[in-house]
């Protein structure tokens, strides 16, 4: 699959935690609570949130060394269990079991890792400027979320604020993957220019 079929699916997808919010009246919903159309928006977001991750790491947008490599592959790796938790839900698999725990880890995980990533997007300097701040729009909605928490004293993320955040900010991020071209396929451009 190429990088604009990734950023395709991650702008299609982007979207679907903020559905399910709408559903439910942005009240939040918690494991082993949601419907089967709820836990596959679920997996949708995360299905394109993995193709986005793929997607940064086709561009070499981390880098070509091992750490910026390392860097988006293994969000690659907690997105992947994060996915695997909506089937387990589906199936009504015991919520204690060690597996389980994994799956619900992995979704704030891989949030912190998206940062981390956004920040080596950053500072790896691949992609042009407005390409490399739509990853770093995505990477801080946890942190945002987690501020509006403690400034507006609540004791749970805003659903409404986090479902807009993360489906506007997938799908700049998907856009941006689809507009994207290669370091190597500019400075081509341009020296044939």
């Amino acid at each position: 699959m190429n990088v604009r079929t990734l950023g395709l699916l991650t702008m299609l997808c982007a979207p679907t935690m903020l559905i399910d919010g709408f559903r439910h009246g942005m009240q939040r919903t918690l494991n082993g609570e949601n419907d089967l159309l709820g836990n596959l928006l679920y997996m949708a977001f995360a299905v394109g949130w993995w193709c986005a991750m793929l997607g940064l790491k086709r561009l070499h947008a981390t880098g070509r060394g091992k750490l910026g490599r390392f860097i988006v592959t293994l969000p690659l790796v907690t997105i992947f269990l994060a996915i695997l938790q909506s089937p387990l839900d589906i199936l009504h698999f015991d919520m204690g079991s060690p597996l389980y725990m994994v799956t619900d880890l992995a979704w704030p995980l891989s949030m912190v890792l998206t940062f981390v990533v956004s920040v080596a997007v950053l500072f790896a300097r691949q992609l042009p400027l407005p390409h490399r701040l739509a990853p770093l729009f995505c990477g801080i909605s946890l942190p945002v979320g987690f501020a509006y928490m403690a400034f507006a004293r609540l004791q749970d993320m805003p659903i409404a604020e986090f479902g807009w955040h993360t489906a506007i900010g997938w799908f700049l991020l998907g856009l941006s993957l689809v507009a994207a071209r290669p370091r190597e396929e500019r400075q081509t451009i341009l020296a044939a220019a």
